[in-house]
């Protein structure tokens, strides 16, 4: 979700403007505001790469900035600097500086902001691979801001590099499971989903929608297990719908995945929705997704069909299903996790 109101990195950009002015702007990262139409105002391009589908959906509104979502980064022409912004995974960010870079020019600026509290200042670090010498620029509202000039050789990015997997077998079901970096699940099965896969309330039929499907691992599990359903995996994450991707076609298991903020790129009604949703966006707890999708859940699902989740068991989200459902069963619950059952 894109804020109108300015991150605490975006507000230390706003005295640093002269560093972009007139200039071919790759702007990347983790987007949150609407910071980025500033600097189209004063840069003589500006071009987003982001991973998260929110943002795209957001830009593709804003006739004067070349918006992106993918997990490659594919430019007309080399750009003369970058502006990063700083994701919580380190792992995330430093696969983003190695998918940008070959798109930038010789002695192109590398700039990188983000909050003291998301890692920023290990900069020297990210950009130890691409440049000499890497300088802090600014410091202020609990932010940073580092630049590094690309001086270095920089190597092809190839994506398959980067792919990590990892075999899985839950109720003798065996899964290859497929990851890029800063997705959920990334090199190991989590314990939410272990429970939820291991205490499902009915067997999944039919159309079944997996929401917020990480590496996979959800939708995965239902196909191979439950053959004759239609599974359909969504996430607002690019790297996590290619993840999904390469883990069906590593399983050989039919199914689709596709990039969906909540509810925005799907049609139709499910006999089926299960899901373990996260409730962190970037460095901060964000609940917002997560209620809009049990909020208006019922309007997705078929007569007789069915919702199923797991969630941390501290988190309200029972009101929520039985606001919409009118119950919200409770099948199984440890000291850290539950999970809740409704049916339409």
């Amino acid at each position: 979700m894109i804020s109108n109101s300015y991150t605490l990195a975006s507000q230390l950009l706003e005295r640093n403007t002269a560093y972009f002015e007139d200039k071919d702007l790759l702007i990347a990262g983790y987007i949150e505001d609407t910071y980025p139409t500033e600097l189209a105002k004063i840069a003589k391009k500006v071009t987003l790469f982001s991973y998260d589908y929110s943002a795209k959906l957001h830009y593709d509104n804003v006739s004067n900035i070349d918006n992106h979502c993918s997990t490659e980064y594919q430019a007309a022409k080399k750009h003369q600097v970058a502006l990063i912004y700083m994701s919580k995974s380190k792992a995330e960010v430093t696969y983003l500086l190695a998918n940008i870079t070959e798109h930038l020019e010789d002695g192109a600026m590398i700039f990188m902001v983000g909050e003291n509290n998301a890692g920023i200042r290990s900069a020297n670090k990210f950009f130890a691979p691409y440049g000499d010498i890497c300088n802090k620029l600014d410091a202020a509202r609990r932010s940073s801001l580092f630049v590094t000039e690309l001086n270095k050789p920089v190597a092809k990015f190839v994506q398959d590099d980067w792919v990590t997997t990892f075999p899985i077998t839950v109720n003798s079901i065996e899964l290859t499971v497929c990851t890029l970096p800063g997705v959920f699940s990334h090199g190991k099965l989590d314990t939410g989903s272990k429970i939820l896969l291991n205490n499902l309330h009915k067997k999944p039929s039919g159309r079944v929608l997996d929401l917020g499907c990480g590496a996979g691992i959800i939708g995965s599990y239902i196909a191979k297990r439950f053959p004759a359903s239609k599974v359909e995996m969504t996430d607002v994450s690019a790297l996590a719908v290619k993840s999904s991707q390469l883990t069906l076609a590593a399983n050989e298991l039919a199914g689709q995945a596709y990039l969906s903020d909540v509810y925005s790129d799907i049609s139709g009604k499910f006999d089926y929705i299960i899901s373990n949703p996260p409730f962190h966006a970037g460095l901060k707890t964000h609940y917002a997704s997560t209620e809009t999708f049990l909020k208006e859940a019922n309007g997705y699902i078929n007569p007789r069909g069915h919702l199923v989740l797991v969630a941390n068991s501290f988190l309200k989200y029972p009101e929520i299903i039985e606001a919409s459902f009118g119950h919200c069963l409770l099948q199984i619950k440890s000291s850290k996790f539950a999970v809740y059952y409704a049916n339409k």
